[in-house]
């Protein structure tokens, strides 16, 4: 749980974010109103891959597959084109996996339910949070490389990534940071801009 004060210092951080935002906050293409498959591709795309670097190969991407049903039957060399310059070659079988389930088992839609999303090959608590909060307008904490950063930084903690992973008290805090405000995806997408650009955390 958090103290009062705690929670009155998310509050004047989530002030502080969305002025920020709204002058430093970057501008990517699956921010446009995203479907749930663009939102999950592109977490996929992201798995620590520069955002830039994504954007780039997420773009050709999605042109030439607009859906899972057009995925079925993608070979591996040609997901190799896309994967590979972002390093995910060992993440082609999995993501091949994944497809065919989603084809399968949820009519080519992506399930829109935690348990059911965690289930999915490749897919972890950050993703699925993620594809809930930004294309479901679920209000889901994002706990990241980014928000274990910043919310280390604001109360003074010494967290690492690994540790900031299976913290509740950071994991308190981007929960009820998404609690705030009338627009959880524009708030969340610039903590994760403010936490990328302005901050470090040693382990990262």
């Amino acid at each position: 749980m958090l103290t009062i004060s705690q929670r009155q210092k998310i509050k004047d951080f989530h002030k502080f974010i969305l002025r920020w935002g709204s002058k430093s906050g970057r501008s990517f293409i699956w921010r446009d109103s995203p479907t749930s498959y663009e939102v999950l591709i592109a977490e996929i795309f992201l798995q620590r891959t520069n955002a830039a670097q994504a954007e780039k190969q997420y773009k050709k991407f999605i042109k030439k597959y607009r859906n899972f049903f057009v995925l079925n039957n993608v070979g591996s060399a040609d997901l190799n084109k896309f994967l590979l310059p972002l390093g995910l070659k060992k993440r082609v079988n999995t993501f091949k996996k994944m497809v065919r389930i989603i084809n399968k088992k949820y009519g080519g839609s992506v399930p829109m339910n935690y348990s059911d999303l965690v289930s999915l090959p490749g897919i972890g608590d950050y993703a699925a949070s993620a594809i809930l909060l930004f294309s479901g307008n679920e209000r889901r904490g994002l706990v990241d490389a980014n928000t274990i950063r910043i919310f280390s930084k604001l109360f003074n903690k010494k967290i690492c990534r690994e540790n900031g992973k299976r913290s509740q008290f950071i994991r308190n805090c981007v929960v009820y940071f998404s609690s705030l405000g009338k627009n959880p995806k524009k708030a969340n997408w610039y903590l994760l801009d403010y936490g990328a650009s302005q901050l470090k955390l040693k382990g990262n």
